[in-house]
């Protein structure tokens, strides 16, 4: 299994652009490719795009964004959007901040939540028209506004202003884009601001098209040409400027077969046995067995799933040092249930409830 490298992660990505403002430079360093950068002298622009991860790249070598490729880094874990997002917006992995999937058990909340919409999973209403804010959630504060420069946020118009946004990147400039073209656009005039300011993109699209179509499907390639496009051409608009350009993603994707997909519809007795659905996501999926069930568990995996999964006790992946390093959250033990089904290949697992779509 990859694991994340701490020392050329995402995290360690911020740590370089947040400088002295880093908030656990000691645990996760700067990332050494921009040792000499000059990140807090210079404007820059962090562009994620994401589910653009390195293998699918490679395979576009004549690609602009292939051909300014410097580094490959690692994610986080899990390597999941609500994971990964959450980490490059406060600079710390789930050690620290403790969003441990798409979908997150929260015990002050009693239920199985949707972190990014903040929401029960399943839907229904919004936690913040009960009162409660996103930021409830999280171990760690929003980073952007504590460093001393001017700082602006292009991402989606239909997030931009969510409970969940407000929480991540606090009261930055927001300027919400409808559209790629647009996106540019933002970033460029941000980049023209006085006080060398820092300017964050966020792109979903590909992400979104790979889910629903596969990752190598005609729809992602289309669209990742035209990124590539407006790219290139974004650059030879800020000659001049001395600014830093980065593009990162937040995790890879990749595609899954019908004959590795584990539901758990399918299989009933081993739905039995867990006392939540599952959380995490579908290829680190964390179980809450009901007591006396592990044995029975851990059997049934062994017999009929070896070739596609591995059942590790949740503790151990935090003494591994998986989900970061030092000190964890302290509601973190509480988000990672008793077992870990990790998947091997392409392998997932899935459950579904009664008011959700089939998968």
């Amino acid at each position: 299994m990859l694991t994340p490298d701490y020392d050329r992660s995402i995290v360690n990505l911020i740590s370089a652009l947040a400088g002295s403002r880093a908030p656990a430079a000691d645990l996760y360093p700067p990332l050494a490719q921009l040792e000499d950068a000059r990140c807090e002298q210079r404007p820059v622009a962090l562009l994620v795009i994401d589910g653009l991860g390195y293998q699918f790249l490679q395979q576009f070598p004549d690609s602009a964004l292939a051909r300014h490729t410097v580094q490959r880094l690692t994610s986080v874990f899990p390597t999941t959007t609500a994971t990964a997002v959450t980490a490059l917006a406060l600079g710390v992995p789930a050690q620290q901040h403790g969003i441990t999937g798409w979908f997150t058990y929260l015990r002050e909340l009693g239920a199985v939540v949707a972190p990014l919409p903040f929401m029960p999973r399943g839907g229904g209403g919004y936690y913040s028209d009960l009162g409660l804010s996103a930021d409830q959630m999280l171990d760690a504060g929003p980073l952007l506004p504590s460093l001393n420069r001017r700082v602006q946020v292009s991402s989606p118009a239909y997030i931009s202003d969510s409970d969940f946004s407000r929480a991540l990147y606090g009261g930055v400039s927001k300027a919400p884009h409808q559209n790629l073209i647009q996106l540019f656009d933002q970033l460029t005039a941000g980049l023209r601001q006085r006080r060398t300011p820092l300017v964050w993109g966020y792109w979903t699209e590909l992400d979104a098209l790979a889910h629903q179509y596969g990752s190598n499907s005609p729809a992602v390639i289309a669209h990742f040409t035209e990124i590539d496009r407006l790219f290139e051409r974004w650059l030879t608009t800020l000659a001049g400027l001395d600014a830093l350009v980065l593009v990162t993603a937040d995790h890879g994707l990749i595609d899954v077969n019908d004959d590795q997909q584990l539901l758990l519809e399918q299989h009933p007795d081993l739905g039995t046995m867990l006392r939540l659905p599952l959380c995490g996501e579908p290829r680190a999926a964390f179980c809450y067995l009901r007591p006396g069930a592990q044995d029975d568990f851990e059997g049934y995996f062994s017999e009929r799933f070896s070739d596609l999964f591995e059942l590790v006790p949740s503790v151990q992946l935090l003494e591994q040092q998986l989900f970061g390093r030092g000190e964890p959250s302290p509601r973190l033990r509480d988000r990672i249930g008793d077992v870990t089904v990790l998947a091997k290949q392409q392998a997932i697992i899935k459950d579904r409830l009664l008011q959700e779509r089939p998968f």
